[in-house]
């Protein structure tokens, strides 16, 4: 009976893990989903600073989506800072400020696939040990053996 309580004490355990690496495996997509916006964002504002004011561009505005724009100014960007805040900025700072974005998503990214390496050791690890207790439940017991060999003697 021990063992039994065990096994579902494993399968407990291994469930929340999938759920913790479910939540994993979905910050990351955001996480790749909003680095590839600020590469975009870094590309047109280089894009834009090639410019002359007057000139005409394509101006992409997510999804693949663009919108026909003429450049009026193409010194200056307006960046969100966190928390709603949008401040005007020259745009190679704007650039550098989000490079710097884009190391703090490196970061992250890192420490959230070393997370998920650990919950998937632990759940092979779990895997491991819930199949030896099934394997330990369906052998035959010393007792049930030696019944077997009394009764055909």
């Amino acid at each position: 009976m021990a063992d039994r309580d065990e096994l579902t004490k494993i399968a407990y355990e291994m469930q929340i893990y999938r759920e913790e690496a479910q939540v994993l495996q979905q910050q990351l997509g955001n996480l790749q989903l909003n680095y590839a916006s600020v590469e975009i964002a870094i590309q047109t504002l280089e894009n834009i600073a090639k410019l002359s004011p007057g000139e005409q561009m394509l101006l992409p505005i997510g999804s693949g989506a663009y919108i026909k724009s003429k450049v009026e100014n193409n010194e200056l960007a307006l960046v969100d800072v966190g928390a709603g805040v949008i401040v005007e900025k020259p745009i190679p700072d704007a650039v550098k400020f989000l490079k710097s974005r884009m190391g703090e998503m490196d970061s992250m990214k890192e420490k959230l696939q070393k997370n998920f390496g650990e919950i998937s050791n632990r759940l092979k690890s779990l895997e491991e040990s819930a199949n030896k207790l099934m394997q330990k439940m369906q052998a035959p017991s010393p007792k049930e053996d030696k019944e077997e060999h009394q009764e055909y003697r």
